[in-house]
């Protein structure tokens, strides 16, 4: 008893750190809106792409200072504490005489100056180029955050589906498995009674073994697959997810569009034209480095010297200059050749690139819409087995009560039920994914 006290302490603390815990790890619901919201705001991928096009911007802002004027203020102290003196010729003697020289101090002891000058570019072909391509590079980088977010979402779609499949299983193969253990332990009853064999018993007992493994297989995949779930919406491990949303009825198998209409819909195909136009923009910066830049600045200085405790008042100025430049490129080792040919063989790759990007989009097209088309044909077949094992568990239990058949072919007429209903929602899963696959693949969004 002495150690009483401490030792309930000890489950005090214990209780209320555990209470804590479940706190911060409450419960989540998700239906699809609100995971795909959530993948969304937390992926690192879409993240990821949102700082290329954050610093896809910060290039057009340093790309379009070069059209503003420079403007630059400087100013200067300086000391002299050692005076400079110069033999300098001050008089003639009267009369054409020689000269009469005198050491001048031909420096102050304080110098004091200011300037301000302005900077401006009137013409520079390489920098309207530039901004041009910095441009293109943030519609580029829009274009690839819209391909990354729509293929993010349709993953989360599809791991949304994928989740519910699994814990559809999971219940199925728990009230297969609840059977399994009811029909053993009334198989053992009548073993006991005499009424039925031991073979019975046996069968019976393995059937509901392999189900209490098949079960522990289907929360295996179940927790496998909630933590996919997690990580693509960035949800801790730890907290308890619900899903919660009602798929309804399936969408109908769509129509094909027009080529052309997916090709304007899709981001990466947009991304491979935008690329395209800066091919085009790279070989006329090419061309135009032949130009000439043309400049100008202005400057205006103040200054003041002055001896002794004085900074200025014995000499003061001021200057204002105006000048234009003008600069010709006459010789580049040949680099300016060089850069229009480089030009030229890219914009001959990013159009093999389109032609490549476009015959893979169709092929893509073509292969999901028999794959779609066959997968709603399996769901129907799926939905006719399921039906007729349902008919036939339902009669099989009949034929039991009435003594026709034995609990062991009821048993089997159950399994072959669970059977057909995994294998229907697996057929419906099958054709929800290829669904968002055609979806993505013609770029449309709509939520399903």
């Amino acid at each position: 008893m002495k150690n009483g006290k401490p030792i309930h302490k000890l489950f005090l603390l214990s209780f209320v750190f555990m209470c804590g815990i479940s706190a911060n790890i409450r419960a989540e619901e998700y239906d699809l809106a609100a995971y795909l919201a959530k993948v969304e705001q937390n992926n690192p991928y879409l993240a990821l792409a949102a700082k290329e096009l954050a610093l896809a911007k910060t290039s057009v802002g340093q790309a379009r200072v070069a059209f503003f004027p420079g403007l630059g203020l400087q100013g200067g102290y300086s000391r002299n504490f050692t005076d400079d003196m110069r033999s300098t010729a001050v008089a003639s003697l009267p009369g054409g005489g020689p000269l009469v020289y005198q050491d001048v101090d031909y420096d102050y002891d304080n110098e004091l100056t200011l300037d301000i000058g302005v900077n401006q570019t009137l013409f520079d072909a390489g920098a309207v180029s530039n901004y041009k391509r910095a441009r293109q590079g943030q519609r580029i980088g829009e274009s690839s955050l819209e391909t990354v977010r729509q293929t993010i979402r349709c993953a989360a779609k599809k791991i949304y589906a994928q989740t519910r499949l699994v814990l559809d299983i999971v219940k199925i193969m728990e009230a297969s498995e609840q059977f399994s253990r009811e029909t053993c332990q009334s198989a053992e009853r009548k073993y006991r009674a005499g009424t039925a064999t031991e073979l019975d018993l046996l069968l019976a007992e393995v059937d509901w073994k392999k189900k209490v493994t098949a079960v522990a297989e289907a929360r295996k995949n179940a927790e496998l697959a909630l933590i996919a779930f997690r990580n693509l919406a960035g949800i801790p491990l730890t907290q308890t997810v619900t899903l919660t949303g009602e798929f309804g009825a399936l969408p109908e198998v769509p129509e094909s569009p027009a080529l052309e209409q997916v090709l304007a819909g899709r981001p990466d195909y947009r991304s491979l034209v935008l690329s395209r136009e800066l091919a085009d923009i790279e070989r006329r910066a090419a061309l135009t480095s032949f130009l000439p830049t043309v400049s100008s600045s202005f400057s205006y200085a103040l200054g003041g010297m002055g001896n002794g405790s004085s900074l200025t008042g014995d000499y003061d100025f001021n200057s204002s200059r105006l000048s234009l430049n003008v600069t010709i490129p006459l010789f580049a080792g040949g680099y300016r050749l060089s850069r229009i040919n480089a030009a030229r063989i890219g914009q001959e790759k990013t159009g093999i690139a389109l032609s490549q990007s476009q015959n893979r989009i169709e092929s893509t097209l073509l292969e999901l819409r028999l794959r779609l088309d066959e997968a709603a044909q399996r769901i129907e077949s799926a939905r006719l087995i399921e039906e007729t094992a349902r008919r036939a568990a339902a009669l099989s239990q009949s034929a039991y009560a009435n003594g026709l058949t034995t609990q062991l072919t009821v048993a089997e007429a159950v399994n072959r039920l669970g059977e057909a209903q995994l294998g229907l929602q697996s057929a419906i899963f099958e054709y929800r994914s290829l669904y968002y696959d055609w979806e993505l693949a013609t770029g449309t969004r709509e939520e399903k």
